[in-house]
């Protein structure tokens, strides 16, 4: 048995539990609207590029795991980064999990944020971290 709660008046919720893919300029365009949240977003991996104790700092979250790497998701819109975490449970470990690879067409559940939040800024950073994702079915 599933519950499912919907808060009244709230079109981003609606959204959320419809599923529906939300454009990369839409997250620009309402990004506190967004920001904590799960959405799905699809496109075009343009670029995959592995997660560093050097590069992580853009980042602004604890410390990277093993095997994450980031990717630049295109879609008709624009183009967002999208964390993929590795094995943050056993440190020096590999990891075996599926790799997202460069012009791979994907379809990712994410989770949005904007690093140094300040609501008044006219464009922040917008980033997102994979919950799961999946290659999009063929057209």
């Amino acid at each position: 048995m599933a519950v499912v709660i919907v808060l009244a008046g709230s079109a981003v919720a609606a959204e959320l539990s419809t599923g529906r893919l939300v454009p990369v300029q839409e997250l620009r365009e309402r990004t506190s609207s967004f920001v904590g949240r799960d959405v799905v977003i699809a496109g075009v991996v343009e670029g995959v590029e592995s997660i560093t104790t050097e590069n992580f700092e853009d980042w602004r979250l604890v410390t990277p795991c093993v095997g994450s790497y980031y990717v630049a998701l295109k879609d008709k819109t624009g183009i967002l980064d999208v964390l993929v975490k590795g094995n943050c449970l056993l440190k020096g470990q590999a990891v075996t999990g599926p790799r997202i690879v460069v012009g791979e067409k994907v379809w990712m559940k994410v989770t949005i944020f904007v690093p140094g939040l300040n609501p008044s800024a006219l464009n922040p950073l917008i980033r997102a971290v994979a919950k799961d994702f999946g290659p999009l079915p063929s057209e």
